[in-house]
Formats: C-alpha cells, sequence, structure tokens
C-alpha cells in the first residue's frame, strides 16, 4: 500500500521565509509556492528577495518536460510569469484555490483576492504580456 504524502507533513509553505542562501544565484530571502502536488513532487515556486521582488521561478523536472519544446528550462525569468502562468494556469489555480493556501494570508500578501488574482482579465493580461517576451 501507497502512503499518499501530504503537503502540509513535507512542511510546504504557501510564502517561506530561507534562513539560508539557496541552490540558485538569485539574493533569496522568500519562496512562494504556486503549485505543489504531494504524489509527485511536482512544483512551481517563485524566488523573491528581502523587498519581496520577485527573483525568477524554479520547476520540477517533470514540469519542466511538459513545457513547449522552445521553453524547456529549469529556472524562468521574473518577466516570464505571464508564460508560465498559462502554461500552468490549472493546476496552479487549483492549488491556490485549494483549502492549501489561506485567503486571508493571500491577500495580505498580494493585496488582492485569489479571486482578482485569476479573473479573466488578469489571463487576459498575462496573454497581452506574453507577445513582449
Amino acid at each position: 500500500m501507497i502512503k499518499k504524502t501530504n503537503a502540509r507533513d513535507l512542511n510546504i509553505k504557501f510564502i517561506h521565509q530561507f534562513k539560508r542562501s539557496t541552490r540558485t544565484e538569485w539574493p533569496d530571502k522568500f519562496r512562494v509556492c504556486w503549485f505543489f502536488e504531494p504524489n509527485t513532487l511536482d512544483y512551481i515556486y517563485e524566488h523573491k528577495d528581502e523587498c519581496f521582488v520577485t527573483n525568477g521561478f524554479v520547476l520540477s523536472d517533470a514540469l519542466v518536460k511538459q513545457l513547449p519544446e522552445g521553453y524547456r528550462k529549469k529556472y524562468f525569468e521574473a518577466h516570464e510569469r505571464c508564460l508560465l502562468f498559462l502554461l500552468f494556469e490549472e493546476k496552479i489555480v487549483n492549488f491556490i484555490n485549494s483549502e492549501f493556501v489561506d485567503s486571508d494570508e493571500f491577500e495580505n500578501a498580494f493585496g488582492v483576492s485569489k479571486r482578482r488574482y485569476f479573473s479573466d482579465e488578469a489571463i487576459e493580461e498575462w496573454t497581452e504580456q506574453i507577445d513582449l517576451l
């Protein structure tokens, strides 16, 4: 029998403050978990500096393999957020809207509700931003 892993058991937090440096070359202080699947350990993390400014994004190897051929890489720059969020929209929205991510914590961190952050208007804006890449 296979035991299912719970994200809480792994101590995966929506916003995690680093106590020491990470493997990236970025000046990391915080990590935002946009997607985590406990059964496969797939993830999408956003790394932020001490001013909560985005350094970039890191994907699990399995998610990298799901990307279109010209975009297969593990690390993405901050300005590539729109691309990642459109490619993995369903996974991210389902994870953020799950009970794992507290609505108050989300709104305190980003200044808008989950519903507004993932509204049709916001998704259209991401699509427009991809043309600028």
